[in-house]
């Protein structure tokens, strides 16, 4: 299958949008959707202080690349080593992470507490929360990453995954639904 942009053979067919992507197209797409995300949570600020959240390797290295290439002509942002010291935490949650969150808390009736809890005193972002773990991995193997993945488990996830099979839009639905029901409890 040959990318929807250009000539080179594609590395992955995104369902929802529904383009072939080759690999120099797939990161492109990935930056642009990742820095579109924090720019619609209020963007990076000059004097930030960033402290990254972890919380899987490959995740955190491929939020590293993005952050390195975002970050690289600006000198006015210090990443710190603790979260209280930050003025902004960044996170590698992913699209499947925040849509697996919300459905799981649907379904044991915590949404309550989902969106409460989920507003911390410190601003969070998570760029890659509109980008799906498939094209993180991608993105991470493009960049080097040369281990192997493993795979997430637990029901809540293996039922989103299979339901996005034929619905290819439901992560993404669920993740908007997350954020207007974040912003409804501000």
């Amino acid at each position: 299958m040959k990318c929807s942009r250009c000539a080179d053979e594609a590395v992955i067919f995104q369902k929802a949008s529904g383009a072939a992507l080759c690999r120099r197209h797939l990161t492109a797409d990935i930056e642009s959707r990742a820095k579109k995300e924090i720019r619609n949570k209020g963007g990076i600020s000059s004097g930030e202080r960033i402290y990254i959240r972890s919380s899987s390797p490959v995740k955190t290295l491929a939020l590293r690349i993005f952050l390195s290439a975002l970050f690289l002509k600006r000198s006015d942002i210090v990443f710190v080593r603790e979260a209280s010291a930050a003025s902004l935490i960044i996170t590698d949650e992913t699209l499947d992470d925040t849509a697996a969150d919300l459905l799981e808390a649907v379904l044991n009736g915590t949404v309550s507490s989902y969106v409460t809890g989920k507003t911390p005193e410190t601003r969070t972002i998570s760029p890659l929360s509109v980008i799906p773990d498939e094209e993180i991995v991608l993105y991470a193997q493009h960049h080097g990453w040369k281990q192997e993945v493993p795979q997430e488990t637990g029901e809540t996830r293996l039922f989103l995954t299979r339901f996005s099979e034929e619905r290819p839009s439901a992560k993404f639905a669920l993740k908007n639904t997350a954020d207007k029901l974040k912003e409804i409890c501000k």
